[in-house]
């Protein structure tokens, strides 16, 4: 089977400098959470870097929800959702990871159809982490809802949905070979076509007749 291997600009610059400002952020936020937490004499400093990373966090926010309302292809986000045909390539999807990679990855052109929707519960979740953590210094208590237990509970359920992305990343690139990683810093994503399969012009027969020759 012949293939042929193009190289495709999928995702904006925008959009990647939005996502790389969310990554670095949340990983921050996550470790200086911790520390926050575990070890009492960094405390402090763990607190400013925490608060520093949250303003880096909630600027990149602010661009990735401007592109979902606002920006073009699958910057937007009734991109971020599984359409109809896109079913089975979810199925196939997790099947991929529940078998480490046995199992056939399916072609996409953006998003993972499977992780769509966790898109989608993790932008949920990172904007309610914000929220918290700018109401519970001086509201930590709204009705009965305890505000920095539910951060905490936010912060989890973030750790786990990152855990899960990288894994899934790093598992296409290695057994996939949809090269995720390096199209979120280039843009430009490749894909595997068959080169039987392409649909081939019908080219006119052309025939001369030797009468019509000009024997000049």
């Amino acid at each position: 089977m012949a293939e042929q291997i193009r190289r495709v600009a999928v995702w904006s610059g925008r959009l990647r400098l939005a996502h790389w400002l969310m990554a670095a952020a949340t990983l921050v936020l996550i470790a200086t959470g911790w520390l926050i937490e575990a070890a009492p004499s960094l405390a402090q400093a763990a607190s400013d870097v925490h608060y520093l990373a949250a303003s880096v966090l909630l600027v990149a926010l602010v661009i990735r929800l401007w592109l979902g309302l606002a920006g073009q292809g699958p910057e937007r986000f009734e991109h971020l959702w599984p359409a109809d045909n896109e079913w089975r390539s979810v199925r196939e999807s997790l099947l991929f990871y529940l078998t480490l990679g046995k199992s056939p990855l399916p072609n996409w052109y953006a998003h993972n159809p499977l992780w769509k929707p966790l898109y989608l519960v993790l932008l949920l979740v990172l904007v309610l982490s914000a929220i918290t953590g700018w109401l519970m210094p001086d509201s930590p208590l709204i009705g009965r809802w305890y505000l920095p237990t539910v951060h905490d509970w936010l912060a989890d359920t973030t750790t786990v949905l990152v855990v899960l992305h990288l894994f899934s990343v790093v598992l296409q690139d290695v057994r996939g070979g949809h090269a995720d990683t390096s199209a979120m810093l280039s843009g430009y994503r490749f894909f595997r076509i068959d080169r039987d399969s392409l649909v081939k012009p019908d080219l006119p027969e052309v025939s001369v007749r030797i009468d019509d020759i000009d024997r000049r």
